[in-house]
């Protein structure tokens, strides 16, 4: 699928420019010296299989597709892959010497009886030996370096467009699933750089090096050798298609356990306290019991196919030794030349038998390949358009024009930008408002009637399906995301804060913040008291999503972020919702201070505490039914109105009680 930077499918990889970090490779600069591995993979696609039927012919599609991908990613490391290759080369060659050492000294030392050679041929063969271990310790260092140093790269690069995708991807993907692809798949495929591929070329390399060296010893057994070949490459067809499938099943049974997993570690305490722990350990044992099915499945395979490769290739060894005991008896094959031969025989044979294990490993890197590529080639939703211009410094005025929208009807959360799709029930109806720079304004009204939607256009995390919203005039659509969301700052009402230190918390919202401007803008939430009492003050470890504060001191925390970012526009989803009377007195007028100047939307279901907003819009259903300030709307005697009597006779009510 396209991208800014090129297609994915077929065009280069992702720009570091925009979206990999500084100091990694980019594969797009080394594509030229690259171009040979396209061709390499097709000639590799004629040679493995043909295609029969169509399940094979999309087994070969799909496998020439990772791979191409796949060495675009190792473009960068061309160096270190030439060195690897050199030295596999090397150990190939060192290997297929033993035997021809083994042949001399049976031939021309014991058959002989001349024992005058007898220390040439063994230091010739001790310094072969020392050769193959300086070749085989070169190699796995190089490669053990570049097999981390590629999942490190591609994990980043990974983690960096996820980045860019729009926030109705995550609504509809687990964190878990994602969590399982950056992490299991990206070492299964790093676990086949490593060792599947390397295996496969020096197996590969052994096989054609041996077959030279059979035919050269006697090609009358070499034919015999090359008998069981044609069945092993049948079974390895026929095995390839039944397992692909069974391990990209694999593949997503471990990512619903990690979904299922980080969604219960996530609610234990929702789990405790409703003594859930029964009912959610059968869930994450069914989970379990299905990726220990699809296990079984695959151990089935390859369980009953390797033993019958063996099998197969042990026949030929059979074969070969019974008709070279009659050539050695009949004087037609020298002892030294038989003994070599079976040594030969047994190297021809083992990589085929090696090449089966290996592709174990294949078929889950594979099926790990398809996952993370279906993730790069996920298409951000919203993002910039070509001709975007960074916005200025905004003086905060914000118009709504007649604007409509809805969630895609597969799953809450995913924005449906275009009308063709599967109509849902839209949640904005020709909504219509303006905001004057500097204005407070409220959204009021029950629950499901639009105001955080409202929220959530203004921050472009959605777009309208029809419509219109600007900044100081600017169409949202033809504006740079970044470039709007440094100026606008967000508290929500379900607060989030990071697994690290009060002070790294605050300084998310302006990272070069000073300690002054960080300790004013805590006084200003009425935060810094608090804090100071911490045991490390600011350097406190808050814990998982600030699990070491209350309710309250997380929400003035994050009001004090938002405050340090200094927003043209602020966003607060009910933001003293979850402090006591006197936190939200003391916030309401820190916020009379802070607001001067600024823009602020408040999404308020305490009515108390938008009173003195500039404006009040009250939806219901996704329209507006009326806008005006306190007074006006509760002389109306409408939708506000009733809401603000309604709690109003609920607090008196709560009182009495008390």
């Amino acid at each position: 699928m396209p991208t800014p930077c090129g297609g994915w499918t077929s065009g280069p990889p992702i720009c570091r420019s925009q979206f990999a970090p500084a100091g990694l490779p980019n594969p797009a600069g080394s594509q030229r010296t690259w171009q040979s591995a396209a061709s390499f993979c097709d000639l590799l696609s004629i040679i493995l299989s043909s295609p029969l039927h169509s399940p094979l012919l999309a087994w070969r599609r799909s496998v020439m597709t990772v791979l191409k991908r796949l060495f675009r990613y190792l473009a960068p490391y061309w160096k270190q892959l030439i060195v690897t290759a050199t030295l596999l080369i090397l150990l190939t060659v060192f290997e297929l010497l033993p035997p021809l050492f083994q042949k001399q000294i049976i031939d021309e030392v014991i058959g002989t009886g001349d024992l005058s050679r007898l220390g040439v041929l063994i230091a010739g063969l001790v310094g072969v030996y020392a050769l193959i271990q300086a070749a085989n310790s070169g190699d796995l260092y190089i490669r053990h370096a570049l097999g981390e140093r590629f999942m490190f790269d591609l994990r980043v690069r990974l983690y960096a467009y996820l980045q860019r995708l729009s926030l109705s991807f995550f609504e509809r993907t687990s964190t878990g699933e994602l969590m399982s692809r950056v992490t299991n798949d990206i070492n299964a495929l790093e676990h086949f750089v490593t060792h599947g591929a390397s295996f496969m070329a020096i197996d590969l390399m052994r096989l054609i090096g041996t077959a030279i060296i059979l035919f050269f010893l006697e090609w009358r057994l070499a034919l015999l050798v090359l008998i069981p070949v044609p069945i092993l490459a049948v079974g390895m067809r026929w095995f390839n298609t039944r397992i692909r499938p069974v391990y990209r099943q694999v593949r997503d049974r471990l990512g619903d356990i990690n979904a299922r997993l980080q969604d219960n570690l996530a609610g234990i305490r929702v789990i405790q306290a409703f003594g859930r722990e029964d009912a959610t350990l059968e869930r994450f044992a069914a989970e379990s019991q299905r990726y220990y099915e699809a296990r079984v499945q695959g151990i089935r395979y390859w369980s009953s196919f390797f033993p019958a490769m063996y099998f197969i290739a042990s026949l030929g060894s059979v074969l070969v030794l019974g008709v070279g005991a009659v050539m050695v008896v009949r004087g037609q094959l020298s002892l030294g030349s038989m003994v070599a031969f079976l040594s030969y025989v047994v190297s021809f044979y083992d990589p085929i038998r090696r090449l089966t294990e290996i592709d174990n490993v294949f078929q889950e890197a594979i099926a790990a390949g398809e996952r993370i590529f279906e993730l790069l080639d996920e298409v951000p939703e919203i993002e910039d358009a070509p001709d975007a211009v960074a916005l200025p410094r905004l003086r905060g005025e914000v118009h709504f024009h007649n604007v409509h929208f809805r969630y895609d009807a597969t799953s809450v959360g995913q924005a449906c930008p275009e009308p063709s799709r599967r109509a849902a029930p839209k949640v904005l109806h020709d909504v219509e408002f303006h905001i004057a720079p500097g204005e407070v304004v409220a959204l009021v009204g029950p629950s499901g009637a639009g105001k955080t939607s409202i929220a959530n256009l203004l921050c472009r995390f959605y777009d309208p399906i029809h419509g219109q919203i600007t900044v100081d005039g600017y169409d949202l659509r033809r504006v740079q995301i970044k470039s709007l969301r440094r100026q606008i700052a967000v508290v929500l009402q379900d607060t989030f804060l990071f697994n690290t230190t009060v002070r790294e918390n605050l300084l998310y919202g302006k990272p070069d913040a000073s300690e002054e401007e960080m300790i004013a803008a805590a006084r200003a939430a009425h935060a810094h008291d608090f804090i100071t009492a911490l045991p490390q003050g600011y350097d406190t470890e808050i814990g998982e999503r600030g699990v070491k504060l209350s309710g309250g001191q997380k929400q003035r925390l994050a009001l004090a972020r938002a405050i340090l970012a200094d927003p043209r526009i602020l966003i607060l989803d009910e933001a003293t919702s979850s402090v006591d009377a006197e936190a939200e007195y003391l916030i309401q007028q820190a916020l009379e201070e802070v607001l001067k100047g600024r823009t602020a939307l408040v999404i308020a279901h305490r009515l108390s505490t938008i009173r003195n907003a500039d404006k009040i819009i009250a939806l219901e259903g996704g329209r507006i039914r009326e806008i005006g300030d306190h007074r006006q709307l509760l002389s109306r005697g409408g939708l506000y109105s009733q809401l603000y009597r309604r709690q109003l006779e609920l607090a008196m009510s709560g009182a009495q009680e008390t």
